[in-house]
């Protein structure tokens, strides 16, 4: 399904959340290449610790690919609808890692759809990668000569309802619904998907999802401009990255014909300008293409992102 560039939106500077102090972790190497081990072998070589903080969600094991239902009252009709995939080998006594995927903007008729793909696109890679996906769907309806003709993300202005609450709502459902593991919580979005998950980890308006309870985020096709720092001088951007309690490890894929390749370049350029370390907190790929991605993208962007971990 053809993904529609994001569209246009002008967002005020809001007031930043209390940050709470993080740590990040680099997780050892067996911790992504065999999800399923429980033990290891008592003559390894020492292995570093490896956090957890088990949800303990009390739904018991629901594997595949499930629809679940919130309710974020003044948010549309106040309920959503979002979609989920559980890998075979969930184990409700053991936490798993939470990946949370945002897609773009979508026509107004289909963006259920668009969230449904994005699930099944991730959930390939979560299969025999061991964590669990949650795509939400966006609430924003765009209009066009007074017809709905596309849906967006709902922003936070002036303290509204908006689909960052429902993105709280979606955490809180999950770690009740199933054993999420707090410590190895994720996100990615694409588009208008990619430009809220920077602003998520940047700008700290939500307190579910942000540089303190994230172990990593990933983007594809979008700019840090966009939203997280709209408004902003240069120098603005450089502060916010710079007041963030840790150097949170970002993926960045960017096709070389995408609109948005110059902005995604600068990006990089800045995120190692404010103290990123390329290979290591930062992820720069461009690849052949333009505004799109690929399950092959996915799969290396998990690989970046999966030995990170985050500790209060």
């Amino acid at each position: 399904m053809p993904i529609l560039p994001a569209l246009p939106a002008a967002l005020l500077a809001l007031a930043a959340l209390p940050v709470a102090a993080a740590t990040s972790v680099t997780l050892p190497a067996w911790t992504c290449d065999h999800p399923d081990t429980i033990y290891r072998d008592a003559f390894d070589a020492p292995q570093a610790p490896v956090p957890h903080d088990a949800s303990a969600g009390s739904g018991g094991a629901f594997p595949g690919k499930l629809t679940r239902t919130v309710h974020v009252a003044g948010l549309g009709d106040g309920t959503q609808d979002y979609y989920v995939f559980v890998p075979d080998g969930y184990d409700p006594s053991r936490p798993m890692p939470l990946l949370l995927a945002l897609h773009g903007a979508a026509p107004y008729a289909s963006v259920d759809g668009y969230a449904m793909d994005i699930r099944d696109d991730w959930a390939a890679i979560a299969a025999t990668a061991g964590f669990i996906v949650a795509a939400p769907v966006a609430n924003q309806v765009i209009y066009d000569n007074g017809s709905p003709y596309a849906m967006s993300w709902l922003l936070p202005y002036n303290g509204r309802v908006s689909d960052y609450d429902l993105f709280a709502a979606v955490r809180a459902d999950m770690e009740a619904a199933y054993n999420i593991d707090r410590t190895r919580v994720y996100g990615w979005g694409f588009s208008a998907g990619g430009h809220v998950m920077y602003d998520l980890a940047v700008s700290q308006h939500s307190s579910a999802f942000n540089a303190s309870t994230m172990a990593a985020f990933g983007v594809s096709g979008a700019d840090l401009a966009y939203i997280a720092c709209a408004g902003y001088s240069s120098a603005g951007c450089d502060a916010l990255l710079n007041a963030l309690p840790r150097k949170i490890p970002v993926d960045i894929h960017i096709g070389n014909s995408d609109p948005n390749f110059p902005y995604a370049k600068a990006d990089h350029l800045r995120f190692v300008a404010d103290g990123w370390v390329n290979h290591v907190t930062i992820f720069y790929e461009v690849f052949v293409g333009g505004h799109e991605y690929t399950q092959q993208q996915l799969g290396q962007i998990w690989t970046n992102l999966c030995p990170n971990a985050v500790t209060p």
